[in-house]
């Protein structure tokens, strides 16, 4: 099956399980794995590229295939800790294999009635040698009506991060919230720009949740080198409890 066709395979599918659902029945955590794949996908011009990786450590680990190794235990996690809130959750994925797919074809799979926050997971790099700590990016204020939402979303979601990184590196901290205005000269991310023309995606959390420098040699070593996987679990874990703990606020409060 072609990356097209498996696209529209999936987003039919969704939308068949989404069709009878309600946000206020069963929440679900989108979370994008970014990047992917061997080639740029989408367009400059459609402000739908999406580029097959950005970030590499020392020792030649790729972003591409950390966001996505670490967006499946995300997902794992979430759902082996739903119980703490009481009624069932859903927790989908942009991507599940190698693959890139552009910012509409993601935009669009999020845009779900039931869709209860977007987490695009990302690696940093470019902060310097020695640059450590977890950060949220989210769409500048100047054209994001929801700004607070995001920025209170975001910010926890760093600080939730950082609290299991710092497990491994002691030192790591959480960088809080920045924006994307420095992206695209100004223009922003273009995967926010594409979230904002999804109609069921209004009053919706959306950020990018950096996990940590992978170009410091001593992020490798500590977290990526020797059991991976049990130390993405571990870094999973206050995740998960924040974005548990945040839906389940979200469902029994007041709705937008």
């Amino acid at each position: 099956m072609t990356p097209i066709c498996r696209f529209f395979t999936l987003v039919s599918l969704w939308l068949m399980v989404g069709a009878s659902l309600t946000r206020a029945e069963i929440p679900v955590i989108m979370i994008d794995p970014g990047h992917g794949g061997k080639s740029q996908a989408g367009t400059l011009e459609m402000r739908s590229n999406s580029s097959p990786n950005n970030a590499t450590t020392p020792g030649g680990i790729k972003e591409k295939d950390l966001t996505l190794e670490f967006s499946l235990f995300l997902k794992e996690v979430i759902l082996s800790e739903s119980g703490r809130i009481g009624f069932p959750i859903g927790v989908l994925l942009t991507r599940e294999s190698d693959v890139n797919v552009d910012f509409i074809q993601r935009a669009a799979l999020c845009n779900r009635p039931d869709t209860a926050c977007v987490v695009s997971i990302h690696f940093n790099a470019g902060g310097g040698k020695n640059a450590l700590g977890s950060l949220a990016l989210i769409s500048a204020e100047s054209r994001n009506p929801q700004f607070a939402l995001d920025r209170e979303f975001g910010g926890g979601l760093a600080a939730a991060c950082s609290e299991g990184v710092r497990n491994f590196l002691p030192d790591s901290k959480s960088r809080g919230v920045i924006t994307d205005g420095h992206l695209h000269g100004g223009l922003g991310s273009n995967f926010f720009f594409q979230l904002a023309r999804q109609p069921r995606l209004k009053g919706v959390p959306k950020c990018f949740l950096e996990v940590e420098f992978i170009d410091n040699p001593a992020v490798e070593k500590a977290l990526l080198k020797v059991d991976r996987e049990a130390k993405f679990r571990t870094v999973a874990l206050p995740i998960a409890a924040y974005l548990l703990d945040y839906v389940g606020k979200r469902k029994t409060g007041p709705q937008d």
